[in-house]
């Protein structure tokens, strides 16, 4: 008779602690071998495989009908075979056996009743509950397919981690012993299917696997990049591969520099619980010490909150003849900084929240490159660092009405800045409440803002300002676009202290009077025109679209007496030139008549090409004093801003912001983007030009700087080659293309007094900054498994006791060993 596929279905039986098939093979049984050719029968009567492909063994997507049925293995084979109902069943010829959610095939299955033992023989394969699959030559199970012993095991583990070994045993379902095992977590096959050498491997006499911790243990274990051994260790664990947190080592970094000398940071993360975890990341300088830094986090359904800090016992400075550190030096022996941010939510409606920045002293950051990161990161330029900033707040919302209690304490890191007129903010008070309802068939809101500015030793300012904003869109059927809108605002002012000062005027402020109020009001109307317009034409999708603003405010709004704290800076252009006040803060208002026109327009080709440009500018009936002279802005002619892009697809672009002076036809500002990626090449370059006064300190000669340019011009760029699939070049730069002359501070040794002074070399000539301010050459390989990363710095940037830096740092991943 022809043999025919079969499967077979038992009962459960309680034998070793285990479960496996007892029961029906056939009809009738007796001494001879029989071929099982009836129909199989079942106690439960489950469901029949016949032939299946592939199962996909997962508890979401095939349950057990009953938990029952869980206890229960279901097996089919070409040929089972029995010599007596309590002798070893037989399976043999592509075997497939499931228990529960765990699967196994092998050529060949014997199953004991009596002792409750599985032995598999000839690619065996076993698959979990978990979808890692371990292969083997030969392996002895325990009937519910969970604990045994493997020969020639291998396993393919998540995260495409791999395990081989010449034996294995699992015990209990959780851990699996191995000698002479190999990990990796990189591919073994080239892409055409042949065997090669992976990038890293960690061979071992014994390796523990525990599943219940989560974690692979090595011992004596040698670590081998590219089959050569580099690195033995008696003892070492890494994550189980698949886990998302798992405390351990992170990637280190290792460098050396001329600021630090040798330096080295090794991270380790440590997991508390599920809600709360924290990494701490020492950094070992040769020239400084051991520079302490860690960071916490917890987060919780209502809350969430990160600390990060950094401390290190500075002893580096040089002392003097009689031995001591020089009291004036500005650095502490003990040097730190601490970053913060969290929030608390109270029910629906409130929350309170921080953001802390402090430090020791003015360059910590800088000398060792300390940023933000994790979940605090954000971008904190170190070499271009001014101020830092401290904040705790109190916000409620509800409905359409939102109330924010704001606090900061500012921290000046220039060496101009005195922390004696520094101010700090408590309270900062902002209300605004959004009529759910339209009124005069528009929206409209009404606001409040209470501030007080504080300062040691200056001029205290608290500022009330009060405001009703209504606005009204409408489109005609013709596609015009108006929109209408008026706001009436008023400010009250009391400043205290104003003989003292501020940082603003570090000489005092002429006042007969220490105290003053000042009150203005201060509405503006205004209404705005755009004609937005598509078309369709010569393989190109056509957009322009002309905008119109009109607006009038009264005129002489911004009297010498009200003190500008919150506006001194603006960046006119394009995007914020329809603003109907330009002021970024509540001290200045943009007063007058005046009228914002502008065009924009977009060409889309249908090879590719996009070209997009606008320019525009301000006229007004009257001057206003609103704004600084170099923003562009105030007379009765603004410059024009505007931009001009061009790019093709994602391979080659350019994207340009201008302002041109109105008078001259100069460019004022000037911000350029250009990149290209073509083939293994990519490239992004910027440019920078912004007319700026640099140098507004009186100690300052001016009849010296009458011979140079006060424009800040840079010039910063990346380029990266791909050497090969694996290799690639890197090279970053930043190029001051308008060098001034440095400074330094001195102190008059007749009359006390501190100033800057230009620094002239011995025969007198003025000592210009360096052009290059920074350079990186990077050198990096990536493959699927690890990562290097080789990069070479050379920092320019000088402070106050902060010379130059030559800097050569190595990092380097290795996926699921160090991560």
């Amino acid at each position: 008779m022809p043999l025919q596929r079969r499967s077979i279905v038992g009962r459960s039986v309680r034998l070793l602690g285990g479960t496996f098939l007892s029961g029906v093979a056939s009809a009738a049984a007796d001494a001879r071998a029989q071929t099982v050719t009836s129909e199989p029968t079942s106690v439960l009567a489950l469901a029949q495989f016949d032939q299946p492909a592939q199962p996909t063994v997962t508890a979401e997507k095939n349950p057990p009908a009953t938990a029952e049925a869980e206890d229960q293995v279901l097996f089919e084979a070409d040929l089972v075979t029995r010599e007596t109902e309590t002798s070893p069943i037989i399976a043999e010829g592509d075997v497939r056996a499931y228990f529960g959610r765990r699967y196994l095939r092998a050529d060949r299955l014997e199953y004991d009743p009596e002792t409750d033992i599985v032995v598999a023989v000839g690619n065996v394969s076993i698959t979990d509950e978990n979808l890692d699959t371990a292969f083997a030559g030969r392996v002895e199970l325990t009937g519910d397919l969970r604990d045994g012993i493997a020969e020639n095991f291998t396993a393919l583990l998540a995260d495409n981690a791999r395990l081989a070994a010449e034996s294995a045993i699992q015990e209990q379902g959780a851990r699996t012993r191995l000698s002479k095992a190999v990990y990796t977590a990189c591919n073994v096959c080239n892409d055409e299917g042949e065997g090669k050498t992976p990038t890293w491997r960690m061979k071992a006499l014994r390796v523990t696997r525990d599943k219940e911790r989560r974690v692979v243990r090595f011992r004596h274990a040698f670590l081998e990049l590219k089959g050569v051994p580099i690195l033995y260790t008696p003892y070492i664990q890494g994550p189980d591969p698949g886990v998302e947190r798992q405390s351990g080592f992170l990637t280190p970094l290792i460098g050396a520099s001329s600021r630090l000398g040798f330096n080295f940071e090794l991270p380790y993360y440590l997991a508390f619980s599920n809600s709360t975890d924290a990494t701490f990341f020492p950094k070992y300088t040769s020239n400084d010490g051991v520079l302490w830094q860690g960071e916490v986090r917890r987060r919780g359904k209502k809350s969430y909150h990160v600390l990060s800090g950094g401390v290190i016992d500075f002893n580096n400075l040089e002392p003097d003849e009689n031995g001591s550190i020089p009291a004036d030096s500005g650095i502490p022996s003990t040097r730190w900084n601490i970053f913060g941010r969290g929030h608390r939510d109270f029910g629906e409606n409130w929350r309170l929240g921080y953001d802390i920045e402090r430090v020791s002293d003015d360059t910590f950051l800088r000398r060792y490159d300390i940023r933000r990161r994790g979940d605090l990161r954000k971008e904190l330029d170190t070499s271009n660092t001014n101020r830092l900033r401290t904040n705790g707040y109190a916000n409620w919302r509800r409905g359409g009405s939102e109330l924010t209690v704001n606090s900061y304490l500012f921290q000046g890191l220039r060496s101009t800045d005195n922390e004696e007129q520094t101010p700090y903010v408590l309270p900062l008070i902002n209300f605004r409440h959004d009529f759910r309802n339209n009124i005069g068939g528009g929206r409209a809101n009404v606001a409040a803002n209470l501030a007080s500015l504080q300062r040691k030793n200056g001029v205290d300012t608290r500022r009330f300002t009060a405001s009703a904003f209504w606005q009204r869109e409408h489109i005609t059927r013709g596609g015009h676009r108006f929109n209408a809108f008026a706001e009436v605002r008023g400010d009250a002012y009391y400043f205290q202290d104003l003989d003292e000062g501020t940082e603003l005027f570090p000489d005092g402020v002429p006042s007969n009077e220490p105290t003053r109020f000042e009150a203005r009001f201060a509405p503006t109307a205004g209404a705005e025109w755009s004609y937005p317009l598509t078309k369709r034409a010569h393989g190109a999708r056509l957009f322009i679209e002309p905008r119109v603003q009109l607006l009038a405010s009264p005129a002489n709004r911004n009297p010498d007496d009200i003190l500008n704290e919150d506006s001194q800076s603006i960046e006119f252009d394009y995007a914020g030139l329809f603003d109907y006040n330009k002021s970024t803060g509540f001290d200045r208002f943009e007063d007058g008549q005046r009228m914002n026109a502008g065009l924009a327009a977009k060409a889309i080709f249908d090879n590719g090409i996009v070209i997009e440009g606008s320019a525009g500018g301000q006229f007004r009936l009257q001057d206003t004093n609103a704004f600084a002279a170099s923003s562009g802005l105030g007379d009765r002619r603004s410059d024009i801003v505007g931009s001009l892009n061009v790019r093709y697809k994602n391979r080659i672009g350019i994207e340009n912001r201008f302002q041109v002076s109105d008078d001259t036809g100069a460019l004022q500002r000037a911000e350029s983007r250009a990149f290209l990626n073509y083939w293994r090449f990519r490239a992004n370059l910027n440019y920078v030009r912004l007319d700026q006064d640099l140098f507004p300190d009186s100690a300052l000669d001016p009849a010296v700087f009458e011979d140079f340019q006060n424009d800040r011009e840079e010039l910063t760029g990346t380029v990266r080659f791909k050497l090969t699939d694996h290799w690639t070049a890197g090279l970053a730069w930043r190029e001051n293309l308008n060098p001034l002359p440095e400074t330094e501070l001195f102190t008059d040794p007749v009359t006390g007094v501190t100033s800057r002074r230009i620094l002239r070399n011995a025969a007198g000539e003025i000592v210009n900054e360096e052009s290059t301010i920074r350079q990186d050459f990077i050198l990096g390989y990536r493959d699927e498994c690890s990562s290097l990363e080789l990069t070479y710095r050379r920092d320019q940037t000088r402070d106050e006791g902060l010379g130059t830096d030559n800097a050569f740092l190595i990092r380097f991943t290795l996926r699921s060993l160090v991560d």
